[in-house]
């Protein structure tokens, strides 16, 4: 009779609790040329983490207003670049082989270049206040009425402060 090994080498060992109970980001390019902040947004992206006490994985995508454009038509009926989507893993947005994954962030790069043309700032903390926003939305804050509108903002500016990437004026920091 042969016997049974008690374990496959081909086989990833099975995660420990801890190993699932870490918060990280990854980030990906999904356009050719641009600066991509890695560093701002990863930081940014874990004061949220750790402000809102989250565990798993979030992927970033940065694409520009054409591929923008293509996923807000395909999943909102919405032919028109936006700023920002997120996706949140799920039934709808299922990954069996990613189980911590909370879900992706796809932030447009070009949006952030206009914005920033148009109302001063950096490219990166605009693109670093999409990324947030998109977080805040995997982790279930919306902004359907004005009550939740002034939750979603007051968290954002929280984080963006704190990452030195605004002046949090004096009620913005009220976050319940």
């Amino acid at each position: 009779m042969d016997s049974i090994p008690d374990s496959n080498e081909n086989e990833p060992p099975e995660r420990t609790s801890r190993q699932r109970a870490r918060w990280r980001v990854v980030i990906e390019r999904g356009v050719s040329g641009g600066r991509i902040p890695r560093a701002l947004i990863t930081d940014v992206l874990a004061r949220v983490g750790q402000g809102e006490k989250a565990r798993g994985e979030v992927r970033l995508v940065v694409v520009d207003n054409r591929h923008m454009r293509q996923l807000n038509r395909r999943f909102r009926d919405k032919d028109k670049a936006t700023d920002v989507l997120a996706f949140p893993a799920g039934p709808a947005f299922p990954t069996p082989d990613a189980p911590d994954l909370l879900g992706e962030i796809y932030c447009n790069i070009d949006h952030a270049r206009t914005w920033t043309q148009e109302h001063g700032g950096s490219q990166s903390a605009e693109l670093a206040r999409l990324a947030v926003h998109g977080c805040l939305h995997l982790l279930g804050y919306d902004h359907h009425t004005p009550r939740e509108q002034r939750a979603m903002m007051a968290r954002e500016n929280r984080y963006l402060a704190d990452a030195g990437l605004i002046a949090v004026r004096h009620g913005d920091d009220d976050v319940g």
